[in-house]
């Protein structure tokens, strides 16, 4: 334990000594003309002809003043001194040679061959020593006690010297650190006063005790009006964002050193001596002391953003009137809804029984002017189905509600399909209609075919309206987007007037036609062409014109429509086509509306297609036979008095029964996007418009069963 005690005592006094030889500075600075003096004095009064100062740092030996040529520093362990350090007393030997502490030592056994060695250990503190003061001779025997004492007053000067270099360098530092620190200060001060954002200082009780120009511009204030001043003052009025006045706890500085949390971007108001508002954006920053670490300052730095609040209150203000607006356009749009969901039961429901009739009656024997009445029958309710329609295809694009469904589809197929569509349309106007498909189509292809069916529809019927001499022609073949897309082009040709090339886009935009002339001629609200555009756009594409008036225009629609993965079912089969091949079992099916005739409709048209129909007239009736009887499938009207469809609809999956699982298609004259939304998340099988599409609703029934 003793030992170790005293290997830390030494290991601390060896740091202290090399610490007080850094302070020196002697290693390095010289030469020193008082100490060559006093290291001549030693050779001389002791007789010697070799004398040097030597000091050591941890690892080498630096003579730092000898009489001999002595520039090269030694390795501490080969120098003569060392020894004599490490014993901290006068050291004489009369033969250095003949002696273990020095026979080794480089002055010993090389030049200049010491053999008698007086040497004193001395510092500018006593028991601290940081160098050796040594002479020698060439002969030895040449020293006595004598020389030993003489070498030891020489000694005292030499630390009186260390004494005076150390004060003389512990001044010199002195003044330079204060020059420094005053240097530095200037310097905290001219970037304090040059900081654009205001700055001040609080200290708790004193209020402001610091501030910079900016601080005081920003404030509108001088500096002897803020000195001191307290947040307390009644000249000093800080606003909330809202106006209100801050508590005397809630201002940020005081918050800070309150709670020495740390704040940002507070908005805060001070009022200016003229009474007008100064709104700024604040932090703060604790300052603490060192050792208790107790809040002594709180820094805020300050932001005028008068001109941002003021843009920011205004636009709050525009905001809520915008939002007032919005919620009147709401409002109409509601209104609006509501009123083409009223338009389109009420038109729906007698032209379901108007369209229905006529089919069954078709079915019957007429004679030539029974059949040809009934001809003008049914394009009269064509054309208004159809202006109804589009109305209702606008609503569902302006309202983002239209949905693309893709599914594999030859559009071979689909394009054939289109032509057999519109071929009695086209002879009934004595018009040719030549179809042209590259062969490449025949590969199945993701598309929406319905809404691709309706845009070449459109462009179909668009041609054959106002073509009267001459020739259809559709064609379709692949292309690659520039992007890299796999697309489809479809052209619809004709032979008809032409476009207008002033009319070239306007013919894109709703409710526009050539010219008021066309209206009253065609017919027709000009949408269909709108609508057509605005589906291609949803399905990743578009439709172009290449007029040539007087000679004719050609429609090019492109979509997207990338190959199917291998293995991709096809879509099925057309249920009405399975119907009219005879494919399909007879289904028991449940017809359920309010009004007799659209009843009556339903029923006739089922049992014409080899179902069993049973009618019931109220949604109370239809659940009381639900509970007793088993359907294959219900037809169900969804606006009914009393109770309605969804109502029906929510009981019958309520209630334990024999239909509980019965899949149930919604028959409803109200086909807006929301509306048929709604029937589809309750939970039908399928959604019909009225009026009824007879093949519609069989290929419905089928699936559905």
């Amino acid at each position: 334990m003793t030992d170790a005690n005293s290997d830390v005592a030494t290991s601390d006094v060896e740091e202290a000594r090399l610490a007080a030889l850094r302070e020196l500075d002697l290693t390095h600075a010289g030469p020193f003309a008082d100490l060559d003096r006093l290291v001549r004095l030693a050779a001389d009064i002791t007789g010697a002809n070799i004398a040097a100062f030597t000091v050591h740092d941890a690892t080498r030996a630096f003579h730092v003043s000898a009489t001999f040529d002595a520039s090269e520093t030694l390795p501490r362990a080969e120098c003569m001194s060392s020894t004599v350090l490490g014993l901290r007393v006068s050291v004489i030997t009369a033969d250095a040679q003949a002696d273990p502490r020095f026979a080794g030592a480089r002055y010993v056994t090389a030049a200049p061959h010491v053999r008698s060695f007086i040497a004193a250990p001395l510092g500018p503190e006593p028991g601290l020593p940081l160098g050796v003061l040594a002479v020698g001779h060439t002969e030895p025997d040449m020293f006595g006690a004598r020389e030993v004492h003489r070498l030891e007053q020489v000694a005292e000067l030499v630390s009186g010297f260390l004494l005076q270099r150390r004060a003389a360098l512990r001044a010199e530092r002195a003044a330079a650190t204060t020059e420094a620190e005053r240097q530095r200060q200037r310097l905290f001060e001219q970037i304090f006063n040059a900081i654009q954002e205001g700055v001040n200082v609080h200290a708790p009780w004193r209020g402001l005790v610091e501030m910079n120009p900016a601080c005081l511009r920003i404030m509108g204030l001088t500096r002897e009006d803020v000195l001191s001043r307290d947040y307390k003052d009644p000249r000093w009025r800080t606003l909330r964002p809202d106006g209100t006045l801050y508590g005397p706890k809630e201002y940020p500085a005081i918050v800070t050193l309150r709670t020495g949390q740390a704040l940002e971007n507070v908005r805060l108001g001070i009022e200016l001596p003229g009474g007008q508002p100064r709104w700024l954006s604040v932090n703060t920053v604790p300052i603490r002391h060192a050792e208790t670490g107790e809040v002594e300052y709180a820094v805020v730095t300050m932001k005028d953003v008068t001109e941002q609040h003021v843009a920011e209150v205004r636009l709050t203000a525009q905001n809520v009137e915008l939002a007032e607006a919005l919620e009147q356009a709401e409002k109409a749009n509601r209104a609006k809804t509501n009123f083409m969901g009223v338009t389109s039961h009420e038109l729906r429901t007698p032209m379901n029984a108007i369209m229905s009739c006529a089919l069954l009656l078709a079915q019957s024997k007429l004679d030539p002017v029974q059949r040809r009445t009934l001809g003008v029958l049914e394009d009269a309710g064509k054309q208004m189905l159809a202006v109804l329609n589009d109305l209702l295809d606008l609503s569902a694009i302006n309202a983002d509600k239209v949905r693309i469904e893709r599914e594999p589809m030859s559009l071979l197929r689909l394009l054939e399909d289109a032509a057999v569509i519109w071929a009695s349309e086209v002879r009934q106007k004595q018009l040719s209609l030549s179809v042209m498909i590259d062969p490449a189509l025949s590969a199945h292809r993701m598309v929406d075919s319905a809404r691709l069916l309706q845009v070449i529809g459109n462009l179909i019927a668009n041609a054959v309206k106002f073509t009267t001499v001459g020739s259809i022609t559709l064609r379709g073949w692949p292309e690659r987007g520039r992007d890299g897309r796999e697309m489809v082009a479809i052209d619809v040709e004709d032979t008809g007037p032409g476009v207008p090339r002033e009319a070239a886009e306007r013919i894109f935009q709703p409710f526009e036609q050539i010219d008021v002339s066309s209206k009253r001629h065609h017919g027709g609200l000009g949408l269909g062409l709108h609508i057509s555009r605005r589906l291609a756009v949803a399905m990743g594409g578009d439709v172009e014109l290449d007029t040539r008036p007087g000679l004719g225009s050609r429609f090019t629609v492109r979509i997207e429509a990338p190959r199917a993965a291998a293995g991709a079912k096809a879509a099925p089969a057309r249920a009405v086509d399975a119907v009219a091949d005879g494919m399909l079992a007879p289904r028991d099916v449940l017809c359920v509306d309010d009004n007799p005739r659209n009843l009556y409709v339903l029923a006739a048209l089922l049992r014409a297609a080899g179902h069993r129909a049973t009618e019931c007239a109220s949604g109370f009736e239809a659940l009381d036979l639900l509970r007793k009887r088993k359907f294959d499938v219900v037809l169900l009207d969804m606006v009914m008095p009393g109770m309605d469809g969804l109502e029906v609809l929510a009981r019958l999956r309520d209630e334990e029964g024999p239909n509980l699982e019965t899949p149930v298609i919604a028959c409803t004259a109200n086909v807006l996007p929301d509306q048929v939304a709604a029937y589809r998340e309750a939970g039908t099988a399928d959604v019909l418009a009225k009026p009824i599409d007879p093949r519609a609703m069989l290929r419905a029934v089928a699936s559905a069963a």
